[in-house]
């Protein structure tokens, strides 16, 4: 029975092994890097969310469901990192001014997962993707959303 068990496991075990390099932890601190690179140079810093979840667009497309779990715990390491970055505004910033970074982050990031959920929608209504393409792409959307709502926020708080 044991025997019989752990044979149902091997598949699942497999495939969490194989996911382990795409689930590596963001580096915040190299993001902040690249941020203030690419504004210095007057490049755009979207380019760096991207880099952050190349781990994840790297996972081949046979595999969504390791992307989208990639992307789901990329997105908690951007929730982490707006949190701590709120943290930082109301130490150094005055009430007033982060009391508008908490609005302005909170709907960035709103309106932006509001066109997540409006494309999810629209791909299940069109029907061309399979449900675990679909999931991948949301799970991409929504780390995305919450990196340029990162990004947004850091640029915005620099100079504090």
């Amino acid at each position: 029975m044991l025997l019989r068990s752990l044979c149902h496991l091997a598949p699942f075990a497999v495939q969490l092994a194989l996911a382990a390099p795409a689930m590596a932890q963001m580096n915040i601190d190299g993001v902040n890097s690249c941020l203030s690179e690419r504004l210095a140079a007057g490049q755009t810093p979207a380019t760096c969310v991207d880099e952050a979840h190349s781990a994840c667009t790297a996972v081949n497309s046979d595999r969504p469901a390791v992307a989208t779990l990639c992307f789901v715990e990329v997105e908690k390491d951007w929730q982490s990192g707006i949190a701590a970055l709120m943290t930082t505004i109301k130490e150094k910033a005055n009430e007033d001014i982060a009391a508008v970074a908490g609005v302005e982050g909170k709907y960035d990031l709103l309106s932006a997962l509001l066109q997540c959920s409006r494309m999810e929608e629209l791909a299940v209504i069109v029907g061309r993707e399979s449900d675990d393409a679909i999931q991948r792409q949301t799970a991409r959307c929504k780390a995305n959303a919450a990196g340029l709502t990162y990004a947004r926020l850091f640029l915005r708080s620099r100079n504090l």
